[in-house]
């Protein structure tokens, strides 16, 4: 039998393996399936297929949405805590992030977006990019629809890791 110390130390490295995982697919989307220059964090001459030779087909599409909302919730969650509040307010803050920043994306909203970014952004890593984001991001429907099925399945995951209520612990005690 597993120590209620060594089933957490369990929980934690799953959940942590499952959100670099999910982190490790969005990269190679990038890296195979995205245009040089279109991810912040991604150098231009890494990116293999300039010109738009698709490896991953339609899940390419919104495969790193998906994978952004659920490894940051899983993250999220593995800092907050063990508890359900920890888990549900991990998973839906990253869902509102993510929600928002697609929708930003919008042609009826990326204009007003891009101009109203401070121009103090400038030199700060991240929210540098702040504008260029919103100006040449693409607004997609199904983005959200994979942002908010990533959210669900973080949640999923961490309810499927044994999360525990206060004072009931679902590790049972070694035998004499």
């Amino acid at each position: 039998h597993i120590s209620t110390a060594g089933a957490r130390a369990h929980r934690i490295t799953i959940r942590l393996l499952l959100a670099a995982t999910a982190l490790g697919l969005g990269f190679v989307v990038y890296l195979f399936d995205r245009l040089p220059g279109s991810a912040y964090f991604l150098p231009e001459q890494w990116s293999r297929f300039a010109g738009g030779q698709f490896t991953f087909g339609s899940v390419g599409g919104w495969l790193p949405e998906f994978a952004h909302v659920y490894a940051f919730g899983l993250f999220t969650a593995t800092v907050l805590g063990t508890t359900r509040r920890a888990a549900l307010t991990s998973c839906s803050l990253w869902w509102l992030v993510d929600i928002l920043f697609e929708i930003g994306q919008h042609p009826s909203l990326s204009p007003h977006l891009v101009a109203a970014a401070p121009v103090w952004f400038d030199g700060i890593p991240f929210l540098e990019n702040t504008g260029a984001f919103f100006a040449h991001g693409t607004f997609d429907p199904a983005d959200l629809i994979a942002i908010t099925l990533g959210a669900l399945a973080a949640w999923m995951t961490l309810s499927g890791l044994h999360y525990r209520k206060e004072g009931h612990n679902h590790v049972r005690p070694q035998q004499p």
